[in-house]
Protein backbone atom coordinates (compact mmCIF):
# COMPACT_ATOMS: atom_id res chain seq x y z
CA UNK A 1 0.00 0.00 0.00
CA UNK A 2 2.74 1.75 0.81
CA UNK A 3 4.12 1.52 -2.60
CA UNK A 4 0.70 2.90 -4.28
CA UNK A 5 0.67 6.02 -2.28
CA UNK A 6 4.06 6.82 -3.24
CA UNK A 7 3.28 5.96 -6.70
CA UNK A 8 0.19 8.49 -6.64
CA UNK A 9 1.90 11.70 -4.65
CA UNK A 10 4.66 11.28 -7.43
CA UNK A 11 2.22 11.02 -10.40
CA UNK A 12 0.56 14.21 -9.02
CA UNK A 13 3.58 16.40 -8.09
CA UNK A 14 4.54 15.61 -12.39
CA UNK A 15 0.89 16.40 -13.14
CA UNK A 16 1.09 19.59 -10.74
CA UNK A 17 4.27 21.15 -11.85
CA UNK A 18 3.58 20.11 -15.82
CA UNK A 19 0.16 22.17 -16.02
CA UNK A 20 1.59 25.08 -14.33
CA UNK A 21 1.99 27.97 -16.48
CA UNK A 22 4.98 28.55 -18.20
CA UNK A 23 6.41 32.40 -18.78
CA UNK A 24 7.81 33.06 -21.40
CA UNK A 25 11.23 35.48 -21.61
CA UNK A 26 9.40 37.50 -24.42
CA UNK A 27 9.25 41.50 -24.42
CA UNK A 28 6.04 42.66 -26.12
CA UNK A 29 6.17 44.84 -28.75
CA UNK A 30 3.82 47.82 -28.59
CA UNK A 31 2.40 48.66 -32.10
CA UNK A 32 1.37 51.90 -32.69
CA UNK A 33 -0.71 52.81 -35.79
CA UNK A 34 0.85 54.79 -38.83
CA UNK A 35 -2.26 57.62 -38.23
CA UNK A 36 -0.56 58.20 -35.12
CA UNK A 37 2.94 58.15 -35.59
CA UNK A 38 4.42 61.54 -36.27
CA UNK A 39 5.84 62.81 -39.35
CA UNK A 40 7.95 65.31 -39.84
CA UNK A 41 7.53 67.62 -42.76
CA UNK A 42 9.91 70.28 -44.82
CA UNK A 43 10.50 73.27 -43.61
CA UNK A 44 8.14 76.09 -45.02
CA UNK A 45 10.01 79.19 -46.80
CA UNK A 46 9.26 82.33 -44.62
CA UNK A 47 8.09 85.27 -45.41
CA UNK A 48 11.93 87.96 -45.38
CA UNK A 49 11.73 91.08 -42.74
CA UNK A 50 11.28 93.67 -45.12
CA UNK A 51 7.93 91.64 -46.00
CA UNK A 52 7.01 90.79 -42.20
CA UNK A 53 7.08 94.54 -41.14
CA UNK A 54 5.00 95.51 -44.45
CA UNK A 55 2.39 92.86 -43.12
CA UNK A 56 2.44 92.62 -39.76
CA UNK A 57 -0.65 94.01 -39.11
CA UNK A 58 -2.31 91.47 -41.33
CA UNK A 59 -4.20 89.09 -38.67
CA UNK A 60 -5.19 86.43 -40.45
CA UNK A 61 -2.39 86.01 -42.27
CA UNK A 62 -0.39 85.82 -38.75
CA UNK A 63 -3.08 83.55 -37.48
CA UNK A 64 -2.61 80.81 -40.58
CA UNK A 65 1.08 81.28 -40.26
CA UNK A 66 0.97 79.92 -36.61
CA UNK A 67 -1.52 77.31 -37.25
CA UNK A 68 0.73 75.76 -40.43
CA UNK A 69 3.58 75.88 -38.09
CA UNK A 70 2.08 73.73 -35.73
CA UNK A 71 2.19 71.29 -39.09
CA UNK A 72 5.87 70.72 -39.30
CA UNK A 73 5.64 68.04 -37.09
CA UNK A 74 1.91 66.08 -37.09
CA UNK A 75 0.36 62.84 -37.19
CA UNK A 76 -2.13 61.90 -39.94
CA UNK A 77 -5.39 61.83 -37.32
CA UNK A 78 -3.87 65.17 -35.85
CA UNK A 79 -3.64 66.80 -39.44
CA UNK A 80 -7.42 65.64 -40.37
CA UNK A 81 -8.38 66.83 -36.41
CA UNK A 82 -7.08 70.30 -37.36
CA UNK A 83 -8.36 70.52 -41.19
CA UNK A 84 -11.61 71.99 -40.67
CA UNK A 85 -9.88 74.82 -38.30
CA UNK A 86 -7.47 75.18 -40.96
CA UNK A 87 -10.02 75.28 -44.00
CA UNK A 88 -11.82 78.39 -41.78
CA UNK A 89 -8.30 80.34 -41.32
CA UNK A 90 -7.34 79.84 -44.85
CA UNK A 91 -10.72 81.54 -45.94
CA UNK A 92 -10.65 84.19 -43.69
CA UNK A 93 -7.12 84.91 -45.14
CA UNK A 94 -8.32 85.18 -48.61
CA UNK A 95 -11.57 87.38 -47.67
CA UNK A 96 -8.99 89.76 -45.91
CA UNK A 97 -6.45 90.91 -47.67
CA UNK A 98 -6.91 94.93 -47.80
CA UNK A 99 -3.03 95.13 -48.84
CA UNK A 100 -3.37 96.90 -52.21
CA UNK A 101 0.54 95.62 -53.24
CA UNK A 102 -0.78 92.06 -52.54
CA UNK A 103 -3.59 92.33 -54.50
CA UNK A 104 -1.88 90.19 -58.20
CA UNK A 105 -3.27 87.59 -59.69
CA UNK A 106 0.20 85.45 -58.96
CA UNK A 107 -0.94 85.92 -55.39
CA UNK A 108 -4.54 85.35 -55.69
CA UNK A 109 -3.58 82.36 -57.66
CA UNK A 110 -1.88 80.38 -54.48
CA UNK A 111 -4.21 81.58 -52.28
CA UNK A 112 -6.67 79.38 -54.41
CA UNK A 113 -4.54 76.47 -55.07
CA UNK A 114 -3.88 76.71 -51.14
CA UNK A 115 -7.66 76.97 -50.40
CA UNK A 116 -8.44 74.23 -52.98
CA UNK A 117 -5.52 71.73 -51.58
CA UNK A 118 -6.89 72.43 -47.61
CA UNK A 119 -10.05 71.28 -48.78
CA UNK A 120 -8.48 68.58 -49.87
CA UNK A 121 -7.36 67.15 -46.35
CA UNK A 122 -10.97 68.63 -44.87
CA UNK A 123 -12.36 65.71 -47.38
CA UNK A 124 -10.24 63.25 -46.53
CA UNK A 125 -11.64 63.31 -42.78
CA UNK A 126 -14.98 62.25 -44.66
CA UNK A 127 -13.03 58.83 -46.02
CA UNK A 128 -12.73 56.25 -43.85
CA UNK A 129 -10.53 54.28 -45.48
CA UNK A 130 -7.64 56.85 -46.22
CA UNK A 131 -4.07 55.58 -45.70
CA UNK A 132 -1.88 57.52 -43.51
CA UNK A 133 0.68 58.26 -46.22
CA UNK A 134 -1.87 59.68 -48.73
CA UNK A 135 -2.85 62.35 -45.69
CA UNK A 136 1.05 63.63 -45.20
CA UNK A 137 1.22 63.29 -48.67
CA UNK A 138 -1.66 66.10 -48.72
CA UNK A 139 0.17 67.65 -45.98
CA UNK A 140 3.12 68.27 -47.93
CA UNK A 141 1.76 69.84 -50.56
CA UNK A 142 -0.18 72.09 -48.08
CA UNK A 143 3.11 73.29 -47.19
CA UNK A 144 4.64 72.95 -50.17
CA UNK A 145 1.98 75.49 -51.49
CA UNK A 146 1.95 77.96 -48.64
CA UNK A 147 5.93 78.10 -49.16
CA UNK A 148 5.28 79.59 -52.52
CA UNK A 149 2.80 81.99 -51.12
CA UNK A 150 5.66 83.18 -48.44
CA UNK A 151 8.30 83.28 -51.28
CA UNK A 152 5.72 85.10 -53.46
CA UNK A 153 5.02 87.59 -51.23
CA UNK A 154 8.62 88.39 -50.46
CA UNK A 155 8.82 88.49 -54.40
CA UNK A 156 6.63 91.39 -54.44
CA UNK A 157 8.00 93.26 -51.43
CA UNK A 158 11.48 93.15 -52.82
CA UNK A 159 10.63 93.71 -56.59
CA UNK A 160 8.61 96.76 -55.15
CA UNK A 161 11.60 97.95 -53.13
CA UNK A 162 13.94 97.56 -55.77
CA UNK A 163 11.51 99.50 -58.17
CA UNK A 164 11.67 102.22 -55.34
CA UNK A 165 15.38 102.55 -55.08
CA UNK A 166 16.30 102.45 -58.62
CA UNK A 167 13.13 105.33 -59.73
CA UNK A 168 12.72 104.59 -63.39
CA UNK A 169 10.74 107.93 -63.52
CA UNK A 170 13.81 109.98 -63.24
CA UNK A 171 15.88 108.08 -65.30
CA UNK A 172 13.21 107.62 -68.49
CA UNK A 173 12.09 111.42 -67.52
CA UNK A 174 15.03 113.38 -69.69
CA UNK A 175 14.00 111.28 -72.50
CA UNK A 176 10.26 111.66 -72.41
CA UNK A 177 11.30 115.50 -72.59
CA UNK A 178 13.41 115.31 -75.28
CA UNK A 179 10.29 113.68 -77.21
CA UNK A 180 8.13 116.25 -76.24
CA UNK A 181 10.38 118.82 -77.35
CA UNK A 182 11.10 117.16 -81.19
CA UNK A 183 7.12 118.00 -81.65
Amino acid sequence: MLKYSSLLILLISVCFFNCTPKKKNTVEKIVTSDMSTVVKHKKVTNLSELAKTKIQDWTEYNELDEFLGRFSSVSPNQALQMANELKGLVKSLNDSLKIETLKTNALKARTNVLENEILRLNDMTLIPSIKAKEINDQVDKILLIYSSYNAKVNTIYSKKEFDEEINLDDFFKPEVELKEKEK
